[in-house]
């Protein structure tokens, strides 16, 4: 028995979509008041990690952001730091699956139901995470119970995910 295939879609569009989400994530930053300088240095990491999928760069671009992020001006969380989150996530997940594909393959669609199912798990888990970090009182909670609660938040979380 043989199964027919379309011929899906070139190998070159998932480095294509790993740097438009690159191009997204210094959109945010600059949104979040990173300098020009800089912004040269994360785009340079973005095109290293568009060209080269294999590599560290999505993972340095992941830390610099947070890092970055950290140390900007503001005491509240904020829209552009919330949505770093996902857009750096699926930057992530897109990046360790064109690390092992050849530059010419070919790619279907479908193959990407179960990693887009992890993806939205994972999402869920941590936005829920991020909206209770969000609402806790600030300054009237002793910030051990902080940390305690968003522990046990984690956990129920883990516990929930489905295990295969």
């Amino acid at each position: 028995m043989t199964l027919e295939l379309r011929p899906g879609v070139s190998g070159w569009w998932l480095r294509v979509v790993i740097g438009l989400l690159g191009v997204l994530v210094l959109v945010l930053l600059t949104a979040q008041g990173l300098g020009f300088s800089m912004l040269i240095v994360f785009g340079v990491v973005v095109a290293v990690a568009a060209a080269l999928p294999s590599s560290p760069a999505m993972t340095v671009l992941i830390g610099g952001a947070a890092i970055a992020t950290a140390f900007m001006d503001g005491t509240d969380v904020s829209v552009e730091a919330v949505l770093l989150i996902p857009v750096l996530h699926l930057g992530h997940v897109l990046s360790a699956i064109a690390g092992v594909l050849p530059i010419d393959s070919r790619l279907h669609l479908s193959a990407f139901r179960r990693p887009l199912r992890r993806y939205l798990l994972i999402q869920i888990g941590v936005l829920a995470l991020v909206a209770v970090a969000v609402l806790l009182p600030a300054g009237q909670v002793d910030p051990i119970i902080e940390v305690a609660g968003l522990l046990a938040a984690a956990g129920v979380a883990l516990l929930a995910l489905p295990r295969n």
